[in-house]
């Protein structure tokens, strides 16, 4: 399946999934600041006054009329830009709806992706905007479009695998939790060893091996997270789901584990070990089923 079309189809499952939750008022009065960033799951933010931080929202609506000092990402949402509006860095609408009034200014690159034609040129390069970019926002989108799109790619190869890895993940969660530590310290001694043989270029080889194999685990493995994810919130939601829809609502679950602050930092350590434990809980059971 090509880059542009995943991409739609992640804009058509936002859409989808946000149309099944409450929604939620943020409020910014004229003269307040607020110096946290919001993060919005199909919310209704209104910004009269100064937000000194950034805005990632998906679903709902946005009407901005006063500053945002760094980023506005949007996706899937109906954004309004109004004349005193100020945006610090970059303005970022992904599907949904942008009304812009002349005279609000953004400070970075404003990017309207609508049609196909857009998702092509992001499609084209898993870092589109990093040249431009004013701050670090940026980076985190890019983090999930890749793990996204790694996680599609693991569904299309070994779907039965990562059904089956899902189920064990939820049958014996702390188990995977624990192996996942196991399997981080291992990788973390074998990557001490390596880069030791490395200065005698016998490590070299064993280093890029170790690498790769690292980074083969945790994409099977969050996948699989990703997926137990979207199972599972497609359960709270009733939804009628399938297997890719799975994927898709795990990764809006990752992105907003991605923008929240402190607490999203430790969630995602834990999401990765998760990951690690699960993806060698995987490997180690085949092997004893060919053993």
């Amino acid at each position: 399946m090509k880059k542009a079309s995943l991409l739609a189809l992640f804009l058509a499952a936002a859409a989808l999934l946000t149309a099944g939750v409450d929604k939620k008022e943020i409020t910014v009065a004229a003269g307040e600041t607020r110096t946290t960033a919001i993060n919005g799951f199909n919310a209704r933010l209104l910004i009269d006054g100064k937000l000194d931080e950034s805005v990632f929202l998906l679903g709902g609506s946005l009407r901005l009329d006063g500053e945002v000092t760094g980023d506005v990402i949007c996706i899937a949402a109906e954004v309004e830009i109004g004349q005193r509006a100020v945006v610090g860095r970059d303005l970022i609408i992904i599907g949904g709806r942008l009304q812009k009034a002349e005279t609000g200014r953004v400070g970075g690159t404003l990017y309207n992706i609508r049609t196909r034609q857009d998702l092509k040129k992001i499609a084209a390069s898993l870092l589109p905007f990093l040249p431009d970019t004013g701050g670090l926002t940026f980076f985190k989108v890019i983090k999930i479009f890749f793990w996204l799109v790694l996680s599609l790619l693991a569904l299309a190869i070994v779907p039965a695998a990562l059904g089956q890895a899902a189920a064990m993940l939820g049958q014996a969660p702390l188990r995977q939790l624990g192996r996942g530590l196991l399997t981080l310290l291992g990788f973390l001694l074998l990557l001490l060893c390596s880069l030791l043989l490395s200065f005698v270029l016998i490590g070299i080889p064993l280093l890029i091996v170790l690498m790769a194999a690292y980074f083969l685990l945790l994409i099977f493995g969050r996948a699989a997270v990703l997926y137990f994810i979207g199972e599972r919130l497609a359960g709270l939601l009733k939804l009628h789901a399938n297997a890719t829809l799975f994927i898709f609502l795990g990764a809006a679950v990752y992105a907003l584990l991605k923008f929240t602050p402190v607490a999203g930092v430790w969630l995602l350590f834990v999401l990765d070990l998760f990951s690690l434990g699960v993806g060698a809980s995987y490997i180690l059971r085949k092997k004893k089923s060919l053993a």
